[in-house]
């Protein structure tokens, strides 16, 4: 067993102005042998400069820069300098709550068979920092199946594809070649893999990550076509994966109908907040794969079989969520 238990690893792009919060938010809770690897992703502003002035002489902090390639290769790049035991993949714009890595040790010591550490999350917004929401929020909490976490997270929405929604054995990372790769939605087969390969979970019942919500960033910003097709193609592969990974029974029927519908729906909101069609191929997607399942109620009926009435009677609440929140023109229509 490594010395290291934990490494966390962070690929930075041009984030000057919340680098250093993040950072400071990990190293109040992260002292050697334990290590934090920071991956200069070909920043082209102060980024660099901030990490070298604040961090160069501190002895947990390790700084490598790489020619810009996405989080993606950034994260693989961490991987193959980690020798902790486990691995946390954090954002350079968000911050990380105290109790993170002494919970983490407790449960490492007490369940030596525990591979994937969970917790929930909450977003705070950039400019009004005291403004904050739920995230991810789990329902069970202690030693579970990880697949059951899954499946709790994907039945009370709150499932996401993102790295920074656990902690991981390094044994699941290579024993199963996990690996990112691509350059945008390159989480979501990873995210799915640690779930899905890991037997053995903890479900912490605090709140430990904080996403910082801005104006400009992938996750809030307008997004293009190109955007979308990724997207999806990052589903279908996800998809796949799941249904290779297990063996086809019950259990895996659950899951699938699980992963389909949150998936789905998913899809269809990012479309509507965006302001733009839901994508032909998302209908067809669930129009063919939801023939496979079968719907719990009204609702899901919907969904599965009249899409795109679904889509509209979805899209006239989510304009009427946005004009009160004041995100649109009151005279903006439906689309």
């Amino acid at each position: 067993m490594s010395e290291k238990q934990l490494s966390v690893i962070i690929p930075t792009y041009n984030v000057e102005k919340y680098i250093v919060e993040c950072v400071d938010s990990l190293l109040a809770q992260i002292s050697t042998p334990n290590e934090i690897i920071i991956v200069n992703d070909g920043s082209t502003d102060g980024t660099l400069a901030l990490l070298n002035q604040h961090y160069a002489s501190q002895p947990q902090i390790q700084i490598v820069t790489v020619p810009n390639g996405g989080a993606g290769l950034a994260r693989d790049k961490g991987i193959e300098l980690a020798q902790g035991e486990f691995l946390f993949f954090c954002d350079p714009d968000d911050r990380v709550a105290l109790g993170l890595v002494q919970e983490l040790q407790q449960v490492a010591q007490r369940h030596p068979d525990v591979e994937l550490f969970c917790f929930s999350s909450t977003t705070f917004d950039h400019e009004q920092p005291q403004r904050c929401a739920s995230k991810v929020k789990h329902d069970l909490a202690g030693l579970q199946p990880a697949q059951q976490v899954l499946s709790s997270l994907l039945r009370n929405g709150t499932y996401t594809s993102a790295a920074w929604n656990y902690i991981l054995k390094r044994t699941v990372v290579d024993n199963h070649q996990l690996r990112f790769e691509q350059r945008v939605h390159e989480d979501h087969c990873f995210s799915l893999g640690a779930f899905l390969k890991s037997r053995q979970a903890w479900v912490s019942e605090k709140s430990y990550y904080q996403q910082r919500v801005r104006v400009g960033s992938l996750t809030n910003g307008s997004k293009n076509s190109d955007y979308f097709l990724q997207r999806y193609h990052a589903f279908m592969q996800a998809y796949h994966d799941l249904m290779t990974t297990l063996e086809k029974n019950t259990w895996r029927d659950r899951l699938q109908k699980e992963y389909l519908l949150h998936s789905f729906r998913l899809m269809i909101y990012l479309s509507l907040y965006n302001r733009t069609p839901v994508p032909h191929y998302v209908i067809n997607a669930i129009r063919f794969l939801g023939r496979e399942i079968k719907a719990t109620g009204f609702k899901e009926w919907l969904l599965l079989n009249q899409p795109e009435l679904f889509i509209r009677l979805q899209n006239y609440k989510v304009v009427k969520e946005m004009k009160k929140i004041s995100l649109i023109p009151k005279s903006v229509p439906v689309v």
